[in-house]
């Protein structure tokens, strides 16, 4: 068994410490505070939509392409929550592990009836980025012909860079 000693906090040159025993009493953050506040108040307010109920032939239909194709997919379950709310999103990749009751999806049994919705994520490439999502943006190709010219802007602070016969200069 351990023995511990009382904690004293003992005055240090002209540093008066508080007279009571809690030292941080009054030093809770405030900001850490109305983080949670916000945190639990996002949760109590939060509703989950329900999706289409999808039958047994349109859920396997789902799960063959995912393990076929390496596709990640999102479950809506059928479960509720202490409040009467439909659980949130499952997400993952099917590995093809299916028996009569459940299948598995990233190591979690999913019983079949419990399924409400499955499908595929849709997964957005980075090179597959609009660059003019507003028409209004498109301007006539002349006009975004001129916008696409550089000009070159030589103020009193532009300095050419030295090409290599020109270091001789400096030693």
């Amino acid at each position: 068994m351990v023995k511990r000693t009382k904690k004293e906090f003992k005055d240090y040159n002209d540093f008066r410490d508080r007279p009571f025993g809690l030292k941080w009493g009054t030093a809770y953050a405030m900001d850490d505070l109305m983080k949670g506040v916000r945190a639990n108040e996002e949760y109590a307010l939060k509703t989950n939509k329900a999706r289409r109920q999808m039958t047994r032939e349109e859920i396997d239909t789902v799960l063959s392409e995912s393990f076929l194709q390496k596709k990640e997919v999102i479950l809506q379950l059928n479960l509720l929550d202490e409040f009467g709310r439909l659980l949130d999103d499952l997400s993952g990749f099917f590995d093809g592990e299916a028996y009569e009751d459940y299948f598995v999806l990233n190591d979690h049994i999913i019983r079949w009836e419990d399924v409400r919705h499955i499908e595929t994520k849709k997964v957005i490439k980075w090179f597959d980025v609009a660059m003019f999502s507003d028409t209004t943006l498109l301007k006539k190709e002349g006009d975004l012909k001129k916008e696409l010219t550089l000009d070159l802007d030589k103020d009193e602070f532009y300095q050419p860079f030295f090409e290599e016969g020109d270091w001789h200069e400096f030693e």
